[in-house]
């Protein structure tokens, strides 16, 4: 026996100098940045991956059959792979076999059947402005899914959470689930097992097009929730030239991160594919997943949906509620913010939060304007003192080495595209709760410049000494603004488009530039952008992150709030309001003014300066005469957005989102006289004298010279080389007409007639479009008689689109369709000796008489298209 002993000490012994001595193979990326794994992890042997353990502590195994496995790694070389049970070890890891493209998932036996988030993230975009929308960092899907042994299998289910019974009775809860379906989202099949430790062959989910990329470039709408806009061909993900990035695939206690590099192929590639790719037959995107520990529901408090808090929310049929519920609720999305010190906080003492809510810079994002997005976002941290916390928000620099799609950084990232586009502040919410655990923020690069042909378009107009705000500064306003707008989305908080008629009350309302006219008749854009959060602001932050110790203390806080704000009057509208066919004029996107009457003064007036004083001096010295085109298109359509808001007085009701009780007043309808108004003046702005480009204008733009890109033409051109002023103009009466004649609002226009015999009817409504149409004859300048024929086809065309429009209301169709036959009799009577205007009446009472028989072909009929600016 002591001779066995001895032979068997000495088989252990023997593989300590090769232990010491042999070099340690590289890290496996997965794990570069995780806790250290204990010494106590099981070891399984693996051939072909990358060895985990970075440390020699990781390779002095106390136990006997831990010493024999570390020995036999270094005896024979095989590469292995640890599995933690420690605390700090991450709690799902991915292997990558590189040798045959695999993705390996290892899955600790605790995390079976263990709820977690999986979030799908877009690398790297399409660059194209106009296309599917797939941008650099585009958030895709966030979905709670867990995975569950069947057999030799592992699947991975998700739950329907837009459905459950939170009070119900366990009875309930099964009825309720049991009533809708849930999804098993993936299949994968077991590939060893040992020590508790479960792999599987995962690469079916990761070399998958798990985004929707290939949705998206067919037109349609992917996962990702890009939108069509365009095709770019059918493509399908190869394999064969897919694979996963092991440098950017890691583990962390709390998440894992998988990056996927996958070439989709096509054998018809489209347009828009040819003008982004090199060779559009084979694109080759990443995707990113975040596979991340929900966080616990049961020690935060989700805050109950109100419709008037301003923010977004995780929406769900309640099946507990009884008889006298509507089976909706919903919570708000905000984050976790929890006092340091609880007595402090009820004491009224600022207090700086366990973990304060942090965002980090795109390495991406100019030097010049990184200050600008940085002091923009940072506006948050004082908005938060309102609620009771100090530091409690912060943009600060990405650490060097972080790769900005790991779970744990949220981010503002820069996105490049080939024209301009929209910036988007979305994150990702625990659908159990609404608690917001992760965001990127995707700022547009094209922005600036956009803002910079604003202010280059008033230079003509500011003198010899230029504008009183250099160009920098007026884009950096706007990026701050900008920033603090987007970044409040991901604090939970919606569009307030109401903000701006109460003194730029919130950043999340869509800001205009607000420039006016100085003593001297110059511009002054001093005041062009807010310099900081405003009252709408801070209330909607203290409704949605005001901490209470319990749920009657929470009830009762903000009830107090909300009552203050109510009293205080300051107020919110979001975004389906505010389309053009809205009824509160306010309620409008890019507009400044506490009514859309001064807004409209406002902009009329300065556009009328700007275009007086308009010429080469919008350009720089050097630059081709042909940008003027994309300057003056900002001039011209200066005051565009508030007639949008001055139509909107017609069939006009005010409303808010009142609940019983409050002390708000549901409903208000805009004064008749107020309406009449709103209609003379939105006609005044299509009368031939404010749709005349002067000639001077017109005779400097040439067109674009080779080396420029078409879209640097905003305003096109019929006659090609020509500046088409007559083209201009129409689209701008079509515009107007078109919000006068809204199918929506001239319901609400009948509708509110036949309450109030004082109220505008429909009858005046056509019969001024009409008149101030076709019943003028102010023009006598050829200038001037061709965009009065152009206000006259939009008109025509406008009565003709309502006469036919099958969802309009009857009283509205009836109405159009006899103010067609009175102004065919009119035209019938029109005698001229001018040819144009023969031919165009002629054009029109064809149009018309095609209609009455019945065969009328809109999109036959001559239009003038509406010229659409990016935005600002």
């Amino acid at each position: 026996m002591p001779s066995v002993f001895w032979l068997l000490l000495l088989l252990l012994l023997l593989p300590l100098p090769l232990l010491i001595s042999t070099p340690m193979p590289p890290a496996f990326p997965a794990l570069a940045d995780s806790a250290p794994l204990s010494a106590g992890a099981t070891i399984e042997s693996s051939p072909n991956l990358h060895l985990v353990p970075r440390h020699m502590s990781q390779l002095c195994p106390r136990s006997l059959p831990q010493w024999f496995a570390a020995a036999a790694v270094a005896l024979t070389g095989v590469t292995s792979v640890l599995h933690a049970q420690a605390p700090d070890a991450p709690f799902l890891r991915v292997r990558v076999d590189e040798a045959r493209n695999r993705a390996l998932l290892d899955i600790p036996a605790g995390q079976m059947g263990k709820d977690f988030l999986h979030q799908v993230t877009l690398t790297t975009g399409l660059g194209q402005s106009n296309g599917p929308g797939l941008d650099r960092a585009q958030m895709g899907q966030s979905v709670v899914v867990r995975l569950e042994r069947r057999g030799n299998r592992v699947l991975m289910v998700r739950d329907n959470w837009s459905v459950r019974a939170p009070n119900g009775d366990a009875g309930n809860k099964q009825a309720a689930s049991d009533a809708f379906p849930r999804s098993v989202v993936a299949s994968f099949t077991v590939d060893g097992e040992k020590d508790g430790m479960t792999t599987v062959d995962a690469t079916s989910l990761f070399l998958a097009d798990a985004y929707g990329v290939a949705d998206a470039l067919r037109g349609g709408a992917g996962p990702g929730g890009v939108g069509a806009g365009g095709s770019a061909g059918v493509y399908r993900v190869d394999a064969t030239r897919s694979w996963l990035d092991t440098a950017r695939t890691k583990a962390f206690p709390k998440n894992a991160e998988v990056h996927a590099i996958l070439t989709f192929v096509s054998d018809a590639p489209g347009g828009l594919a040819r003008r982004a790719a090199p060779d559009p037959k084979a694109m080759t995107f990443e995707e990113h997943h975040s596979l991340v520990v929900l966080p616990d529901p049961t020690s935060y408090r989700p805050r109950n949906f109100d419709p008037r808090f301003g923010y977004g929310g995780t929406q769900f049929a309640d099946l507990s509620q009884g008889f006298d519920g509507t089976y909706r609720s919903g919570f708000i999305n905000r984050w976790r913010l929890v006092p340091k010190d609880p007595a402090a906080y009820r004491r009224g003492e600022l207090v700086e939060p366990v973990t304060p809510v942090t965002y980090y810079l795109d390495p991406g994002v100019p030097p010049q304007y990184r200050e600008a997005l940085r002091q923009g976002g940072n506006w948050w941290a004082k908005v938060f003192e309102a609620a009771g916390f100090k530091n409690a928000f912060r943009v600060l620099d990405l650490p060097a080495g972080a790769d900005p799609m790991d779970a744990r950084y949220n981010m503002l990232m820069w996105v490049h595209r080939s024209g301009p586009g929209p910036s988007v502040g979305p994150s990702y919410s625990d659908p159990r709760t609404g608690e917001i655990i992760r965001a990127i923020v995707r700022m547009d690069a094209w922005r600036s410049l956009v803002d910079y042909n604003i202010w280059a378009g008033t230079v003509p107009a500011s003198g010899p000494r230029g504008p009183n705000v250099d160009a920098e500064t007026f884009a950096m306003s706007r990026r701050r603004q900008h920033a603090a707008h987007e970044i409040g989305h991901t604090l939970g908080l919606s569009h307030n488009y109401i903000a701006h008629s109460q003194g730029r009350t919130s950043v999340m309302d869509y800001p205009y530039p607000l420039i006016t006219l100085a003593a001297d008749g110059t511009p002054d854009l001093r005041d062009a952008y807010r310099k900081g959060p405003g009252a709408w602001d801070t209330l909607a932050i203290k409704l949605g992150y005001t901490w209470y110790a319990d749920s009657a203390s929470e009830a009762k806080g903000l009830d107090a709030i909300m009552k203050d704000g109510l009293a205080r009057n300051v107020r919110f509208i979001n975004d389906q309001y505010a389309n053009a066919n809205g009824s509160i004029p306010e309620v409008t996107r890019w507009v400044e003014g506490a009514t859309m009457f001064d807004a409209v003064e406002r902009t009329s007036k300065l556009r009328r300066v700007l275009m007086d004083k308009f010429d080469e001096r919008a350009i720089k010295p050097g630059e081709p005469m042909a940008l003027l085109n994309m300057r003056f298109a900002h001039v011209y359509l200066h005051h565009r957005y508030s007639l949008e808001g001055l139509a909107k007085n017609i069939g006009g009701m005010d409303f808010t989102f009142t609940l019983r009780g409050d002390g708000q007043t549901p409903t208000t309808i805009v004064p008749a006289a107020t309406q009449r108004r709103a209609l003379t003046m939105a006609l005044d702005a299509i009368q031939p004298s404010e749709l005349t480009v002067p000639e001077r204008v017109q005779k400097m733009i040439p067109p674009a010279p080779p080396g420029f890109n078409a879209d640097m033409t905003w305003i096109d051109s019929n006659g090609g080389t020509t500046f088409d002023a007559v083209t201009l103009a129409g689209g701008l009466a079509t515009e107007v007409i078109g919000y006068l004649l809204d199918r929506e609002r001239l319901a609400r226009v009948v509708l509110i007639a036949g309450r109030d015999n004082a109220a505008l009817s429909l009858d005046e409504v056509l019969r001024a479009v009409v008149q101030r149409t076709w019943g003028s004859t102010a023009a006598t300048a050829a200038a001037e008689k061709a965009v009065q024929r152009a206000a006259q086809r939009a008109a025509v065309d406008a009565i003709l689109d309502l006469a036919g429009d099958k969802r309009a209301m009857p009283d509205v169709r009836a109405a159009a369709l006899m103010h067609l036959k009175a102004l065919d009799t009119q035209l019938a009577g029109m005698t001229s000796a001018d040819a144009a205007v023969q031919a165009h009446v002629a054009s029109a009472r064809h149009d018309i008489a095609t209609f009455m028989d019945g065969n009328d072909d809109p999109s036959a009929r001559p239009r003038f298209p509406v010229i659409v600016l990016p935005w600002p």
